[in-house]
């Protein structure tokens, strides 16, 4: 069965932002992306190792959102 965010990816005429797909993946919580969003304005690191770092999100997962966010790219 397809994920909601590879639906998105698949729908959407353009690269759809990573904080959305984790979000509507249930993979953080909306309040989690609010901060680490909030974080990146000072800090301009990426979202997903903003994530990382505060233990919102694994690695694996980081990784496995990037490669659906690019598959757009590749279109």
């Amino acid at each position: 069965m397809e994920s909601l965010a590879t639906t998105l990816v698949n729908s959407s005429k353009e690269k759809v932002p990573i904080g959305p797909l984790l979000v509507v993946d249930e993979m953080i919580l909306p309040q989690d992306l609010d901060f680490a969003l909030e974080h990146q304005k000072y800090s301009r690191q990426p979202l997903g190792e903003i994530l990382v770092r505060m233990g919102a999100l694994e690695y694996e997962d980081l990784d496995r959102v990037l490669e659906l966010q690019n598959r757009f790219l590749s279109l």
